[in-house]
């Protein structure tokens, strides 16, 4: 029975990153784009944070992969700045649960600008802050919605 619950478990983050990734594939006009919230890193941040034993450092890594996939970035990009943000996040997971949720979100904002600025390091893009940061602060914004989301979504379904 117990092993019933894990694997439905593993299947309900599974289809809330899949989920994730669908909206980050919604189409938005031009003027929009560089709004458009990280919904995956979003994501997988939440679950690394709320069971950091069973999303860890190698989960990012193939969520970040299967990213770089997705959008035909460079292979392994996107795989290492997820999976680095995840290590953070596992380091000092019992110090950001007791955040308050904008604390929380403030936090988890300069981890997505460590995404961005890790990913334009790596393939020399020549891209300024100015575009990275309306996307971070999106997500800051949204952090103590997908946070709820998925501290509901948690519970109901029982995922530990």
């Amino acid at each position: 029975m117990v092993k019933n619950d894990q694997s439905q478990g593993a299947y309900i983050i599974i289809l809330s990153i899949l989920f994730a990734m669908i909206l980050m594939l919604i189409p938005l006009p031009d003027s929009m784009r560089i709004l458009r919230p990280e919904w995956v890193l979003l994501t997988v941040m939440y679950w690394s944070m709320a069971l950091p034993r069973s999303v860890g450092i190698g989960y990012a890594w193939v969520v970040g992969l299967l990213m770089d996939v997705l959008f035909g970035g460079a292979l392994g990009v996107l795989a290492f700045s997820y999976a680095l943000v995840v290590y953070l996040i596992l380091h000092f997971h019992l110090q950001l649960r007791q955040f308050p949720l904008w604390q929380q979100a403030l936090s988890l904002m300069s981890l997505i600008l460590l995404v961005h600025i890790v990913t334009a390091s790596m393939t020399s893009a020549t891209s300024s802050w100015l575009s990275w940061f309306p996307a971070a602060l999106t997500s800051t914004l949204l952090w103590p919605l997908v946070h709820v989301f998925l501290r509901t979504v948690r519970r109901t379904f029982n995922v530990r």
